[in-house]
C-alpha cells in the first residue's frame, strides 16, 4: 500500500527540488518532497550565487530570506599572477542583478526547503528512494527504503550529480563524464573584500581556483578541474594551500574550519537527459552545470521553474507526453546553445599559454573583460567569445 496519493513526488530537496516544489505547490498541486537526509545538512559546493541565481531567487520570493544570511560581492577578481590581477565589474550585466551572493549550502538549502514547505509542499526526510516505476494504471510508484512507497502522478528527479537512480530507471543509458572539485572553509582569512577571487596560476587547466568570501574574515576556498584528473582534488587543494603564493599570504593566520571535501560536477547536458512522459529531470541531474565556471545553482533553479511551468500549463491530473515534450523544448531553447558554446570556449581558451595570454590582454581591454563576464554569467550571446574582435585580441600579435 502507498502512504498516500500525491500529484507530484520530487526526489531530492536541494535547490532544484525545493524550487520545483515551491512553484508546483503554489500552483495548487499536492507535492511530496523526498530526501535521503533531514535538513539542515551539509552539501559540498563553491557556495556562489550568480546574478542569474539571484534573479530567480527573487522570482521564487526567497531572495530576501537568502540575502539576509548571505555575503554580498559586487565584483569578480581574476588572477593570473601578482602582476596580472584585476576586477571585473558586474554592473554591465543586461537584465541581471549586479552582485553575487555567497551562502554555504548548509544554510541555503535549508532556507529554500523551508520556503517550499511554507508554500504547501510536504517534506519527507530520511526517504532514500530505491526505485521509481510506472504502474499498470499509469500512476508512478516511488519505493523508499524501510518506508511505505509514495504513489503519485508524475515524478521529478533532482538528485544532483548522483546518477544511480537515473541509470536504474533508464533515463541515463550510458556512463557520463564527471568533473572534479574540492573546497574547504577557513576563518580569520586576511585580505578579503567584497569581491570573489578566481585564480588560474598553478592550476591544472581547464580549471581554476577560487576564494568566495562568506564574511569579511571567512571564506570558501577551493579548486576544480574539468577533466578526469589523476590527482584527487582534495589532495590538490591541500597542496595548493601549502604552496600557492596568494593562498599562503591570505591564510598565514587562518584556521581551517571542518575538513576539505571533494565533489563531482556533471556538465553533460543534453535535452535527452530531461526525462520521459512520467519522470522529469532538473538541475545537475540533467547535466546542467556551466563548463566554464562549474556553477550549477542558477541552472538548477531555472530548470525547476521550466519544469513547473510545463506541468502547470498542461496539468489534467496525470502525466502527459505534451508536458515532457514542452519541458524538453524549453530546456533546449534556454540552455543548449549557451552550454554548447561554453564547452567550445573552454576548449579554446582554457589551455596552457592561451589562458595566460587571455588574462594578460584582458587586464587592459575593457570590452574583453566584459566578454568574460557575459560568457560566465550568460547575460549575452556566448558567441561574443568567438567574435572577430575577441579572437584578434586573444590570438593576434
Amino acid at each position: 500500500m502507498s502512504e498516500r496519493n500525491y500529484d507530484i513526488a520530487i526526489i531530492g530537496a536541494g535547490p532544484a527540488g525545493s524550487a520545483a516544489a515551491y512553484f508546483l505547490a503554489k500552483g495548487g498541486l499536492k507535492v511530496a518532497l523526498l530526501d535521503k537526509t533531514d535538513f539542515p545538512r551539509d552539501k559540498t559546493c563553491g557556495d556562489g550565487l550568480t546574478p542569474r541565481a539571484v534573479k530567480i531567487l527573487d522570482e521564487l520570493g526567497a531572495l530576501d530570506k537568502v540575502a539576509a544570511h548571505a555575503y554580498r560581492c559586487k565584483s569578480i577578481t581574476l588572477r593570473q599572477s601578482d602582476a596580472v590581477t584585476y576586477q571585473l565589474s558586474l554592473a554591465g550585466l543586461a537584465g541581471l542583478p549586479n552582485y553575487v551572493l555567497v551562502l554555504p549550502r548548509y544554510s541555503l538549502d535549508d532556507l529554500l526547503l523551508r520556503h517550499a514547505i511554507d508554500s504547501g509542499a510536504h517534506f519527507k526526510p530520511d526517504s532514500k528512494v530505491e526505485n521509481v516505476t510506472r504502474e499498470p494504471d499509469g500512476s508512478v510508484l516511488v519505493r523508499i527504503a524501510g518506508r511505505e512507497p509514495v504513489l503519485c502522478s508524475l515524478a521529478i528527479v533532482a538528485t544532483g550529480a548522483n546518477t544511480k537512480l537515473l541509470r536504474d530507471i533508464g533515463v541515463l543509458t550510458a556512463k557520463v563524464a564527471v568533473n572534479l572539485a574540492a573546497r574547504g572553509y577557513f576563518e580569520n582569512v586576511e585580505g578579503l573584500d567584497d569581491s570573489v577571487v578566481l585564480f588560474f596560476d598553478e592550476i591544472d587547466l581547464p580549471g581554476y581556483g577560487w576564494v568566495f568570501p562568506t564574511s569579511p574574515t571567512t571564506a570558501n576556498i577551493g579548486c576544480g578541474v574539468f577533466f578526469d584528473s589523476p590527482t584527487p582534488q582534495p589532495t590538490a587543494l591541500r597542496e595548493m594551500i601549502q604552496s600557492h603564493p596568494y593562498l599562503k599570504r591570505i591564510l598565514k593566520n587562518a584556521k581551517q574550519s571542518g575538513p576539505i571535501k571533494g565533489y563531482p560536477l556533471r556538465t553533460d547536458f543534453s535535452p535527452s537527459h530531461s526525462g520521459n512522459e512520467w519522470i522529469l529531470v532538473v538541475g545537475e541531474s540533467a547535466g546542467l552545470v556551466n563548463p566554464i565556471t562549474g556553477e550549477g545553482i542558477d541552472y538548477a533553479l531555472e530548470s525547476a521553474s521550466l519544469a513547473a511551468q510545463a506541468i502547470l500549463n498542461q496539468w489534467d491530473g496525470g502525466p502527459s507526453p505534451v508536458i515532457a515534450r514542452n519541458y524538453r523544448a524549453a530546456l533546449s531553447k534556454k540552455f543548449r546553445y549557451q552550454l554548447m558554446l561554453n564547452h567550445l570556449a573552454q576548449k579554446v581558451y582554457f589551455r596552457d599559454g592561451m589562458m595566460d595570454n587571455f588574462l594578460r590582454r584582458g587586464q587592459h581591454k575593457e570590452y574583453l573583460r566584459q566578454a568574460i563576464v557575459d560568457a560566465c554569467f550568460g547575460s549575452a550571446d556566448p558567441m561574443v567569445m568567438f567574435s572577430p574582435r575577441i579572437l584578434w585580441e586573444v590570438f593576434g600579435p
